[in-house]
């Protein structure tokens, strides 16, 4: 019993438990759109990529504060979230992933090939740690304390917004969207909101990423990192509040006993891919006729 506390309480397990709090929030968050609104986004990514880089740009340029890049972390990813919502949710089926991937991509290459901006490659280095008064939080244990902080808050917003009318509502759309509208619903705002909830959460999942590594570059952000995010979605059952917080914490520390094992570096990362990789497809075939909630007729 000891030694398991020693482990969580040491670097290594702060760090794992960081990492775990900062995929709750981006995991939960795209659960609002695909696992509950069946919107299979996959700019999801972006969003977080423009609150890490908005945080890592202030922080740097301007030397901010923490409730700036905060501030404008949020801000930004949603106005992302409005703009992609305007255009991609026009789209129907394939066409809106199509459409949302395409904006990813986007995304990804201005990182890339804005340099004067976002020094492409080569990324932002020295992001400072939040300072609030006379507290910083350069020790880990402290920045796990107010990243936890912000978990508990946007969990308990995300539960009542999946429990409420709201989630109810995006629930029916995702059902049977011609229903909804001929009962009053006005489906292009309720979409628009998951839209934005969602990315706003994204955004502050990115800030703290940026805050946390102290360095962000493009390789951060790719298709591989959305992936693993919607294989938590799919593995914690879409939809499910809590299978999706059970489903983080089990994930991130899935691939942890690799690093036990006598392998070359160059093959961990490679294995780890695999691994999620054999998860999620095992997961769809497994629950391929219950992976979402059976569509109700009218």
């Amino acid at each position: 019993m000891s030694s398991l506390f020693e482990i969580l309480t040491s670097d290594y397990g702060i760090h794992l438990a960081i990492l775990i709090g900062i995929y709750l929030i981006l995991s939960q968050s795209l659960n609002l759109t695909f696992g509950l609104g069946q919107l299979f986004n996959l700019a999801h990514i972006a969003s977080y990529a423009i609150g890490a880089y908005a945080t890592a740009l202030l922080s740097t340029e301007t030397e901010a504060s923490f409730a700036v890049c905060i501030v404008a972390s949020v801000a930004l990813s949603g106005l992302f979230a409005i703009t992609l919502g305007g255009i991609a949710l026009r789209l129907a089926n394939d066409y809106f992933s199509i459409g949302t991937l395409a904006f990813s991509a986007v995304v990804s290459a201005l990182l890339i090939n804005w340099k004067s901006v976002t020094h492409g490659v080569l990324g932002i280095a020295g992001i400072p740690r939040p300072v609030l008064g006379v507290t910083d939080f350069y020790q880990n244990g402290w920045f796990l304390i107010l990243l936890l902080v912000f978990v508990v808050i946007v969990q308990a917003i995300f539960y009542v917004l999946m429990r409420g009318r709201f989630g109810r509502t995006l629930r029916a759309l995702a059902e049977y969207e011609q229903a909804a509208a001929t009962l009053g619903k006005n489906t292009s705002m309720i979409r628009n909101f998951a839209f934005l909830f969602s990315s706003a959460a994204a955004g502050l999942a990115g800030s703290f990423f940026a805050y946390y590594l102290n360095y962000i570059d493009p390789s951060s952000f790719s298709l591989q990192e959305m992936i693993f995010v919607l294989t938590i979605v799919i593995v914690g059952r879409p939809g499910s509040f809590f299978g999706v917080i059970g489903a983080t914490i089990f994930l991130v520390l899935l691939p942890e006993p690799l690093r036990f094992i006598d392998l070359p570096s160059a093959y961990l990362g490679p294995l780890r891919q695999l691994l999620h990789a054999a998860l999620l497809f095992g997961v769809v075939w497994w629950k391929r006729d219950t992976l979402f909630p059976t569509q109700r007729k009218v």
